[in-house]
């Protein structure tokens, strides 16, 4: 059986403190078959991620997190970014135009980047928004939504789409801390597993939210100390050469 997480960031992602190369490195380690960067509402992370793939034996999902007016959606099997601050129904009519499919982030947690399970009904009586829409995320192990997971099983129950485990990862090392397991080994049988709604969740990672939260932190602050740094390097390397 297949081992995925459809839910990583990396530097692409203004949050994200892993290099692309980190992420792969990650994903080998934690024995995934398939993973998708879903950078926010930028998709170069994940075709960077693609075409370096073969190297690190893991197969790659292009994509992107989409920040659409009612909260966040996984959008999969995307070659360009889709606009962000659209409806969710207008955003899945997009990604179906495109050729991709849609996971909802998060859903129904009680905070403003998650999508509502008023929103997710509405969007699924839809005739071309629910041919984009194709799962839930019922395990997020980002420690800001992790302890509210229990919210989006509930809202998933009775809805006819797929149950997706992720981990969210703005670190490497929680790569794969959510599985998706389904039956095969590839990028296309993925896909074929998400569209039967034949997806088995799996919660690996059960350590503290604030641990994350603060080895995230720590991670963070460096990213951008070290952004500060080479700014400036730059800056002073402009500045003793002149362009005459």
């Amino acid at each position: 059986m297949g081992k995925s997480d459809l839910h990583i960031h990396t530097t692409y992602s203004m949050d994200g403190t892993a290099t692309v190369r980190e992420a792969l490195e990650s994903a080998r380690r934690a024995g995934l078959d398939v993973i998708a960067i879903t950078d926010h509402d930028e998709v170069r992370g994940s075709l960077e991620a693609r075409a370096l793939s073969t190297e690190y034996g893991i197969q790659v999902i292009p994509g992107a997190e989409v920040s659409t007016s009612e909260g966040h959606l996984i959008v999969l099997f995307i070659e360009r970014n889709i606009p962000s601050g659209m409806s969710l129904i207008d955003t899945l009519i997009c990604v179906r135009e495109m050729g991709g499919m849609a996971i909802a982030a998060h859903p129904d947690h009680p905070i403003p980047s998650s999508i509502s399970l008023q929103s997710i009904l509405k969007a699924l009586e839809h005739p071309q928004a629910r041919e984009a829409l194709y799962g839930l995320e019922v395990y997020n192990m980002n420690p800001t939504h992790s302890p509210f997971n229990a919210r989006s099983q509930k809202a998933a129950a009775d809805l006819p789409l797929a149950h997706i485990a992720s981990s969210d990862a703005h670190i490497a090392s929680m790569i794969g801390a959510g599985m998706t397991h389904f039956d095969g080994s590839n990028v296309r049988d993925l896909r074929q597993a998400i569209q039967r709604r034949d997806t088995r969740p799996e919660q690996v990672n059960h350590e503290w939210p604030p641990r994350i939260f603060f080895r995230w932190l720590r991670l963070f602050l460096r990213r951008k100390i070290n952004e500060v740094f080479a700014k400036n390097e730059t800056s002073q390397s402009l500045s003793s050469n002149p362009i005459e």
